[in-house]
């Protein structure tokens, strides 16, 4: 029900530009940021400048002093019907402080409800958020005011049609399975997807295959990081510790990739308890690309219960030891890695491979 009501806000909001009827307050938050900067620039578009930006388009990046805010409020367009207005990341819709984002305080609550209370015909005002509390007062009094959109990410059916349609405009083929494993191994974001489709499109014939995937491609850290959990499924130690190897190399942060360890062994034992028998069945336990959770359904068959139990137990205990300064933070990575082989050695019977 939910998401039905996002993507009809999104729907809503095309109707909107297709008959040039703009609202004067929009709230553009969620996820996808390509989404938001993809309609700021279309309603921009319905906006013409008059050749004077600096008075027609005005952006405010992060959280401004009051008096610009009041400043651009009461000011009017030059020479021109409307003017456009972007605020971005002013974090004035959130609640809770996180860092160096602090939620307004009752004086600023006051100066904002008075602004959304009187907006001006010639002005379009978008507040582009990353931080949303959709409970806020703030952000119920904008939404009244104006119209607040949700961009979140594109669900699986959404994502594959849109890649099918970019590889047939660049005059090529792609299947849909082939297109669900593309999403797999990347980071979410259309923007993420449309760089990877472009480097694709480039480099394949007229169809596009898993292959050029595989060899094109830059996967996403939750795919390589499962490459260490596929070598301990497998006994293969030089796998394990080569992808480990490799990110070591990278920089990349231990209890980053501790916690996506933890990620994929815990989708498995959710697998493995659930009794998940086919790919349907993690999928609808799961959610996301067939793919991915084909990778954790081969997880969950590939682990005994008792292996896969004892590899989520013991990251947060490898976390407190790092923290407490028992160990440096990569050797208590390799020794749970070397570890998870060893009892893969015992529950198989045979020998680590490697």
């Amino acid at each position: 029900m939910a998401k039905t009501a996002k993507k009809n806000k999104v729907l809503e909001l095309k109707a909107q530009l297709k008959e040039k009827k703009l609202c004067s307050l929009y709230v553009f938050y969620g996820d996808e940021e390509y989404l938001k900067e993809y309609y700021i620039k279309k309603i921009e578009a319905l906006i013409p400048d008059a050749g004077l930006p600096e008075y027609n388009r005005i952006v405010i990046s992060g959280r401004a002093d009051y008096s610009e805010y009041d400043d651009v409020w009461e000011s009017m367009p030059m020479m021109t019907d409307k003017r456009l207005v972007v605020i971005r990341d002013s974090n004035i819709f959130t609640t809770r402080r996180s860092g160096d984002i602090k939620p307004p305080d009752d004086e600023q609550k006051e100066f904002w409800q008075s602004k959304f209370k009187r907006i001006a015909e010639d002005t379009v005002i978008i507040f582009c958020e990353k931080n949303v509390d959709a409970r806020s007062a703030l952000f119920k009094a904008a939404s009244k005011a104006g119209f607040a959109v949700d961009f979140a990410y594109l669900s699986l059916p959404d994502l594959r049609a849109w890649i099918v349609r970019r590889v047939m405009k660049a005059g090529k083929k792609i299947d849909t399975n082939t297109a669900d494993y593309l999403v797999s191994v990347i980071d979410p974001g259309l923007a993420t997807l449309e760089n990877e489709l472009d480097k694709l499109i480039n480099y394949c014939g007229e169809i596009v295959y898993r292959g050029d995937i595989d060899k094109v491609v830059s996967k996403a850290l939750s795919v390589t990081v499962f490459g260490i959990t596929e070598g301990i499924m497998e006994g293969n130690a030089d796998k394990a510790l080569g992808v480990l190897s490799e990110m070591k190399t990278q920089k990349q942060s231990v209890f980053g990739i501790l916690y996506l360890i933890y990620s994929n062994v815990e989708k498995m034992l959710h697998l493995k308890m659930a009794g998940a028998s086919s790919r349907n069945d993690a999928v609808s336990i799961l959610g996301g690309s067939p793919w991915a959770a084909a990778r954790y359904l081969d997880g969950a068959r590939g682990f005994s219960m008792q292996e896969l139990v004892h590899m989520v137990r013991r990251i947060p205990e490898i976390d407190y030891e790092i923290k407490s300064g028992r160990v440096t933070d990569w050797q208590a990575l390799e020794d749970y890695v070397m570890e998870a082989l060893e009892m893969r050695l015992k529950s198989r019977g045979g020998t680590v491979n490697g």
